[in-house]
């Protein structure tokens, strides 16, 4: 039956079932929808039924938020096992002739650097519940709903390592076609698209008409099938009533644009019902999936961003500063376990035109494997992809298991040791590899020797099953010192690799100077001799004006920077300084540029300086410290930087403080008053409301922080007692919205003045108007901003 559903796959539309909660909540069940298949068998069943008998041909079981992170907020963490076990047999029962699919969603906590969880222990989290559900006989494994991608990540290798199951991940996208912690589709794509997924999709969040844009992405730059499941609309109160916007025959006509569009498997979420179900069949069945061409140049990824490397692409400058080699200072901080210096040459780096990071943290007596998973992390918050410079297969993988994107391997050669210790990595993280021309033999004097390396490298690749997109190749750059004539057959090599293998090229130029003078002038003379060959990469220190304004002409002059527009942007006016500039040696410069960088490691000692410059610790936190913030602020609603960025630099920010709170006179870092803040009864999901509540706390406010599943009563008497004037509610659940208005009405029997504010995923601004609220934020920046606005006329009485 499984391999019957590969084959399906991308050659016909496959109909998928629609939302369970919603169907939960109308028989009466509000409590945590997982529970149902123990205490409620029969409902579950009967629902798996419907949509099976509606035309279903996938049925999920109702194991979402069957984890053990999940259910250990009801209780029930010890019940993994038999939660996901019975919910299997149940769709199985119910879903007669379809084929069952094993729901997993996220933890609904955030991953290091972000939040608590560390990678491997949400692994472990994943594993577990996957292995119960492969045990109960699931055909597939449906990932839904996930918006970080190091989080579906660590659930895809957990699939992959313990089960041969298809896996169809799916993410949700909110304003601006980005998650939660700021992929955009094509990085997604590009990174689930390595792993090895058997489809790709977007769920929830929003309605159909958002996920076009999605969808028409996703099919531009994959070759896999293409899901959809979206919400009947965002849900709006009526008479008390939680109703959708969207109905069956709307959401059939839009799933008609969704195969025209290239998806082949069509679903529905929140507010849907089986008679979504029939409507989509009579609406697809019978369509063929659309015939799609997508590009297939060498894709690299982080968290946010893709870079595209190839032939008519723009040139891409790869970063060489993060190597301890003959730096003292960076090897004596790795040693220690810092990684302040690791973020701040990342950041410097991107801000110079670096648009990948060479990552080496080889430094004798070190951990390789423990620094380099560190290394990855903290380089990887500066936006852009890894490229991994090591020859340690463990501190290998563990760069490719702990970065969120896609990283370039730097390197594997023709010898046979690199051979076999590197493809199988590059396999099975979907790493690209950085070919290297060099074997047992060295380095081959003639670019057709080189040639012939490359070659086997990519015969052996092409065996394993890595895709050549994969491949980028390095001919390598000699010394012209010692061997002058060399320099000449790495540029015939560039030019051959390019006709003959039609893959990218990539060199590390500053090679071809050394132990010579002025050794930039001969590093940016070769480059754009090798920029003329073709060459698409090269590895270098960006903070060299020659060698990055040599990048930028030979751009021009090659048309990879097309209308010459970067070349203008450069060049054409002198640019102002501004907050992002590279910090000037003082204190607060520096001090400010940590904060705006999410630089931690580093952040007491700048601190201390300020205080021995002579500043007071209010003179530092209203000049210095709120400044910044209010830039990190200014620069998320540009989408200058995204929410991975802002969370560190609250953290910084909140770092900051601590350590200036033993000097102040009185505590001058909570002036604006005390602020409620909750999760709604019922909603265990806390992400969103912690992110307020740290950036309230960079503001000025004093948090009371009462956690999530929070009931009105208790809401109301913390709200008496500590005479709070505003109350911050969060909700992701449709089925706990509701309790918002709940809430509201209790303030105001208690005869509160509080004022309400509002939000979360499935929250909107009419929402918040149809229940009385005072205001509705969509993320932690406009929530600063509605309580500043709000709290305006009188912040003093609150004062702490």
């Amino acid at each position: 039956m499984r391999e019957d559903l590969i084959k399906s796959l991308g050659k016909e539309i496959l109909v998928l079932d629609g939302a369970m909660g919603t169907q939960l909540q109308k028989h009466g069940i509000t409590g945590v929808p997982e529970a149902a298949v123990l205490e409620s068998p029969d409902l579950v069943r009967s629902i798996h039924r419907s949509y099976a008998d509606a035309g279903a041909d996938i049925i999920s079981t109702n194991t979402f938020g069957a984890n053990r992170i999940k259910l250990k907020a009801f209780g029930l963490e010890n019940r993994v096992r038999e939660i996901n076990h019975r919910a299997a047999v149940l769709a199985r029962e119910g879903g007669t002739g379809a084929w069952v699919a094993g729901c997993i969603g996220p933890t609904g906590q955030l991953l290091r650097p972000l939040g608590p969880l560390d990678f491997e222990e949400v692994f472990r989290v994943f594993e577990d519940q996957v292995r119960n559900l492969a045990e109960a006989g699931v055909d597939l494994v449906l990932l839904e709903t996930f918006s970080d991608l190091r989080e579906i990540k660590a659930a895809v290798l957990a699939i992959r390592e313990h089960t041969n199951l298809p896996v169809f991940a799916s993410m949700t996208y909110g304003d601006g076609f980005l998650t939660l912690t700021g992929t955009d589709p094509q990085t997604a794509v590009t990174v689930l698209e390595s792993l090895r997924v058997d489809a790709v999709g977007v769920n929830c969040s929003t309605g159909p008409e958002p996920m076009l844009e999605i969808v028409g992405r996703y099919a531009a730059e994959s070759h896999l099938p293409v899901l959809v499941e979206p919400n009947a609309g965002m849900p709006d109160l009526h008479d008390r009533e939680i109703r959708y916007p969207v109905g069956p025959g709307e959401m059939a006509g839009m799933s008609r644009r969704f195969v025209e569009l290239g998806a082949s498997l069509i679903g529905t979420c929140c507010g849907s019902t089986p008679e979504f179900t029939a409507e989509l069949c009579r609406a697809v069945k019978g369509m063929k999936p659309l015939s799609r061409k997508t590009c297939d140049h060498l894709k690299l990824a982080s968290r946010t961003r893709t870079v595209v490397i190839g032939a008519e692409q723009p040139f891409c400058v790869i970063g060489e500063r993060i190597n301890p080699t003959n730096k003292k200072e960076l090897s004596r901080e790795l040693l220690e376990g810092g990684m302040g210096i690791v973020r701040r040459e990342a950041h410097e780096q991107v801000r110079e035109g670096a648009l990948c990071l060479d990552l080496n943290v080889g430094v004798p007596g070190g951990d390789e494997p423990v620094l380099m998973a560190a290394a990855a992390e903290a380089a990887e918050e500066a936006g852009v992809p890894l490229v991994i410079d090591t020859v340690n297969p463990e501190a290998l993988e563990a760069a490719c298991r702990h970065a969120a994107g896609k990283v370039l391997i730097n390197s594997v050669s023709g010898e046979s040791r690199s051979l076999d210790a590197v493809l199988p990595l590059a396999k099975r993280y979907g790493s690209a590899l950085l070919c290297l021309a060099v074997d047992e033999q060295g380095i081959p004097a003639t670019a057709r020797q080189r040639l012939k390396i490359l070659e086997r490298i990519v015969d052996r690749a092409s065996a394993l099953g890595i895709p050549r997109r994969n491949l980028i190749c390095d001919c390598l750059t000699l010394t012209v010192s010692a061997q002058q004539k060399r320099a000449q057959a790495t540029l015939e090599a560039v030019a051959l690799v390019r006709k003959t293998l039609d893959l990218p090229t990539v060199l590390g130029v500053s090679n071809i100077s050394y132990g010579l003078p002025d050794r930039s002038v001969l590093n940016a003379t070769f480059l754009s001799m090798a920029m003329a060959m073709g060459l698409d990469a090269a590895i270098i220190n960006p903070d060299d004006a020659r060698m990055m304004e040599t990048v930028r002409a030979a751009s021009v002059l090659t048309v990879r920077d097309r209308d010459s527009r970067s070349f203008v942007s450069a060049h054409g006016k002198k640019k102002k300084s501004s907050p992002s500039s590279k910090p000037a040696s003082k204190p607060a410069q520096h001090l400010k540029e940590a904060v705006i960088t999410g630089n931690r490691d580093i952040i007491e000692r700048l601190v201390t300086e300020n205080l021995e410059s002579g500043l007071s610790a209010a003179e530092i936190n209203q000049n210095i410290l709120i400044p910044a913030i209010q830039d990190v602020g200014i620069r998320y609603d540009r989408k200058e930087i995204y929410l991975p960025q802002m969370i560190l630099s609250a953290e910084t920010m909140q770092a900051a403080v601590d350590v200036l709170k033993p000097h102040f006179a009185v505590d001058d870092s909570n002036k604006k008053g005390i602020v409620i803040l909750c999760t709604v009864k019922g909603d265990v999901h806390d992400i969103g409301k912690n992110i307020v509540g740290l950036f309230l706390k960079n503001h000025g406010y004093q948090v009371v922080d009462m956690g999530k599943d929070v009931p009105a009563e208790r809401i109301v008497v913390k709200t008496r007692e500590t005479g709070a004037r505003l109350v911050a509610l969060s909700a992701l659940m449709t089925t706990t919205m509701g309790e918002m208005k709940t809430v509201i009405d209790a303030l105001r029997e208690d005869g509160s003045s509080a004022m309400v504010v509002v939000g979360g995923a499935v929250v909107t601004r009419p929402w918040a108007d149809s229940i009385g609220a005072h205001g509705y934020a969509k993320d932690a920046v406009s929530a600063a901003a509605l309580a500043d606005r709000l709290l305006a006329v009188d912040t003093s009485k609150d004062a702490t």
